[in-house]
């Protein structure tokens, strides 16, 4: 028996749907068919190293796939959560029900969490296709994972916060794609052009070299740890070996790739998901606080 029963009400209403199903199997062929178009010629041919980079690469396009997955699912799947709930007149019964705001906004996360999980498990088969040409190991590929839920999560985390604030479920999407787009900016704009990035412009690799990671770490902009493609571009870079090259023409401005390499691309990685796992608890709490605000939950009630 679940614990949620928003959770275990949404989630029996998705899964007994056609469009469900429908909208996993045509991903895994998706995934599937993107694998084995990138790596059929080389499958037969034993281990190269022209047959590991393609297998590599290929790892790398099926991770940019689930992203953009996520960027473009989750913030409309969560920002019709409490919207949706208001435009079709069936809020109130929910509150009536005795259910508070932390059992909605948790039950309504984890139940679009879960669809997002099981889509980004779908493509794990298919990614695993890179571990016959090497280059990649099974831990790689489930840590990759991990990173890819955690970016679902958050991305749930701000839809859900614009869905507490409108009462419209278009208005919710279009404010939540739009709060997603602007937090890649500006996480990525700042970082670029703030005060803390000019100092990587008069700095060496050498000097950098000599200072402890904690040190590099601390001194980088604080915002870039917040930008979901520069968490997972790190973690891939530190798994594969690759893309340096796009990195450090991307990251040139202000030498912010050289404090990267001074760091070290897995440490960054990690500081970058810790960031954002962080936040999105965070932003979590900020939509059971202001639904909580909305509907009185917690006032003292007359006797």
């Amino acid at each position: 028996m679940m614990l949620n029963p928003i959770f275990e009400s949404s989630a029996r209403r998705r899964m007994r749907t056609v469009k469900t199903p429908a909208i996993v199997t045509a991903y895994a062929g998706v995934m599937a068919g993107l694998a084995f178009s990138q790596m059929t010629p080389f499958l037969g041919s034993g281990t190269t190293v022209g047959a590991m980079r393609l297998g590599v690469e290929c790892y790398i396009w099926m991770t940019a796939l689930q992203l953009m997955l996520i960027i473009l699912v989750a913030p409309a799947l969560s920002a019709v959560s409490i919207a949706g709930e208001r435009e079709r007149q069936t809020f109130d019964l929910l509150l009536v029900t005795g259910v508070g705001p932390w059992s909605i906004v948790w039950g309504k996360l984890m139940e679009n969490f879960a669809f997002l999980a099981l889509l980004i498990l779908c493509g794990a088969p298919a990614m695993a296709l890179s571990i016959v040409t090497g280059g990649v190991s099974l831990a790689d590929i489930a840590l990759t994972l991990l990173a890819l839920m955690l970016i679902a999560f958050a991305a749930l985390s701000v839809g859900m916060v614009v869905s507490t604030l409108t009462r419209r479920s278009i208005t919710a999407i279009i404010s939540a794609y739009l709060a997603v787009l602007a937090i890649g900016a500006l996480s990525w704009g700042l970082a670029k052009h703030g005060p803390l990035a000019a100092r990587y412009s008069y700095e060496s690799l050498r000097q950098l070299a000599q200072l402890p990671t904690w040190r590099v770490i601390a001194g980088m902009p604080p915002t870039i740890f917040l930008n979901p493609a520069v968490a997972l571009v790190t973690l891939l870079a530190s798994q594969t070996g690759i893309l340096h090259t796009t990195m450090e023409s991307t990251l040139r401005l202000f030498d912010i790739y050289s404090a990267f390499r001074a760091a070290g691309f897995g440490q960054i990685s990690m500081t970058c998901f810790a960031a954002i796992a962080l936040a999105s608890a965070m932003l979590a709490a900020l939509s059971v606080l202001i639904l909580r605000a909305q509907t009185g939950a917690g006032r003292a009630r007359p006797e």
